[in-house]
């Protein structure tokens, strides 16, 4: 039952990740890491790396 409750938990938590990095990726153009996302489950580490340094600049066109 713990197990399946632990599975569960990294479950969600790998959607989570992923869903907001890649709508964030799309939104910004950045095709490759989109499907690096969606291809590699990483337990969300670099989703939540990506979200850190991209989520803030949206606007910024320097930054890319």
């Amino acid at each position: 039952m713990i197990y399946l409750l632990a599975f569960i938990t990294i479950l969600v938590w790998e959607i989570y990740w992923t869903y907001k990095a890649c709508w964030l990726a799309s939104r910004n153009g950045h095709k490759k890491l989109f499907l690096f996302f969606l291809i590699f489950n990483l337990l969300g580490i670099p989703e939540i790396i990506y979200l850190n340094r991209y989520q803030n600049t949206e606007g910024d066109p320097s930054l890319d």
